[in-house]
């Protein structure tokens, strides 16, 4: 500490010395707390708000525009009711079955931990189901438009729901448009 001394009265000299050392060790300490904690990250949970998520698919065949529409008032809408840029995965062009789970894979990575909050799942596409009476249909994604649809090219909703793993306490609102 640099230390400087001032004249007082002539003769008489005194020793300035900072006016951070003479607090008391407790002094710092608080101090030292204080200054921690404003200057560490502020998380979402520290600020007691609901973590949120949006899950934007567009699963368009060739030559459609509908889908990337969707996609666009979804995004906007949930804008104004307050989702920050941030928290939305968006995806879309021509998907196959591995790039949606591994998105949806992605974004279970994300919320796996969440202890409260909430997740959007929109998707925009073309819808297909396997089954041959109602009570054994399964409802499921059709990814491309083929005469005779591979596994790749379709995914159930019971593998969304199963890639997804939303924790309890997590909403989950889903807006299939399929």
């Amino acid at each position: 500490m640099n230390e400087r001394w001032y004249p007082l009265e002539e003769g008489k000299r005194m020793k300035s010395t900072s006016r951070w050392h003479g607090l008391q060790s407790r002094q710092w300490l608080v101090l030292l707390l204080l200054v921690l904690m404003l200057w560490g990250p502020a998380t979402v949970a520290d600020m007691g708000k609901d973590q949120r998520l949006a899950l934007l698919v567009a699963a368009p065949w060739e030559g459609e525009t509908a889908m990337h529409n969707d996609l666009v008032a979804i995004y906007n809408a949930l804008r104004q009711r307050g989702f920050a840029p941030e928290e939305f995965l968006v995806l879309e062009g021509s998907l196959t079955r591995s790039v949606l789970l591994a998105f949806l894979h992605d974004a279970q990575r994300r919320i796996g931990t969440w202890q409260r909050g909430e997740v959007w799942f929109s998707f925009s596409g073309h819808g297909t189901l396997r089954g041959t009476t109602a009570a054994e249909a399964q409802p499921g994604l059709l990814l491309t438009n083929p005469l005779r649809p591979s596994d790749e090219e379709h995914v159930w909703w019971e593998e969304i729901f199963t890639a997804l793993r939303v924790p309890a306490a997590v909403q989950l609102t889903v807006l299939p448009d399929s």
